[in-house]
């Protein structure tokens, strides 16, 4: 097969692969354009009369303000605690060479495989025992703990940071901890703000978390608060249908906004971290 055919099947695969995942965005978009009665009727995958009642409604009538801002909050600090914890890793396990750092980094790479289901209900049982249960911590200790933003940090630190620079540093009289501020953190800043993201993220949508360790309604995230609305308004599906609907366009419309925002970063932090061929 010539090398044209070759880029024609890949051109068609990756507009496939769009298509599917696009689709179900595209759906929410345009649901969320049409009222309770026109949901189910005509073309499913185009506008008929639109209206901004569903945004509206949602607003004004359900607690998705609350919902978006605990959701900012509390992703937005496991994003940056998160982000330092893994540059402190990172650099520690990078760059120095001490008794047990390989079992150490082992140790974070079998972390990487521990799905985040499997310790949901063991982490509600020890917050409930230290009291931060129902919480803003609740969600925001735990998420700031990432193997995979640790592991990223190692390689990133291991391929970056000139040892050169930072022994000179030292032989200047500089501490540990001056190095670390002035000359790592410069260095780190791309990758800081993919770990960020990637922290960001999950917590945004760590659902079976949120229901274990956040019961009060005044705490609950986006997901969770969603969820709330099927539970409560199943006998009024037309309201239960413009909060859900209006409330996924939003919250997809934040998180797009943010990575685009920081797109830069985020392939800057990407690309210098990769191994080395």
């Amino acid at each position: 097969m010539t090398k044209l055919g070759h880029g024609s099947i890949t051109i068609v695969v990756i507009v496939l692969l769009m298509v599917y995942f696009l689709l179900p965005l595209w759906w929410v978009v345009v649901a969320s354009t049409k009222v309770y009665a026109n949901a189910f009727t005509g073309i499913s995958l185009w506008f008929q009369n639109p209206t901004l009642y569903n945004y509206v409604y949602a607003f004004t009538s359900s607690n998705l303000l609350l919902w978006l801002y605990n959701s900012i909050i509390e992703s937005g600090a496991a994003g940056v605690i998160g982000a330092f914890f893994a540059a402190m890793m990172g650099y520690t396990l990078g760059k120095f060479s001490f008794r047990g750092r390989n079992a150490l980094t082992l140790l974070v790479a079998v972390a990487l495989m521990i799905p985040s289901t499997a310790i949901a209900y063991p982490t509600f049982v020890l917050e409930a025992q230290l009291g931060i249960a129902n919480t803003y911590w609740a969600m925001v200790l735990p998420s700031a703990v990432s193997a995979f933003g640790a592991y990223f940090m190692t390689i990133y630190a291991e391929e970056t940071i000139p040892k050169e620079v930072l022994d000179a540093a030292r032989v200047d009289g500089a501490s540990e901890l001056r190095v670390f501020r002035s000359i790592a953190i410069p260095y780190f800043k791309p990758a800081l703000v993919t770990v960020f993201i990637i922290i960001f993220a999950a917590t945004w949508n760590n659902y079976l978390l949120a229901l274990f360790v956040l019961r009060s309604g005044s705490l609950f995230m986006i997901p969770q608060g969603l969820e709330s609305v099927l539970i409560n308004g199943s006998s009024f599906p037309q309201f239960q249908y413009a909060i859900q609907m209006a409330g996924s366009v939003v919250t997809v419309l934040l998180m797009a906004g943010l990575f685009l925002s920081l797109e830069k970063y985020i392939e800057a932090g990407l690309g210098l971290g990769a191994v080395k061929g």
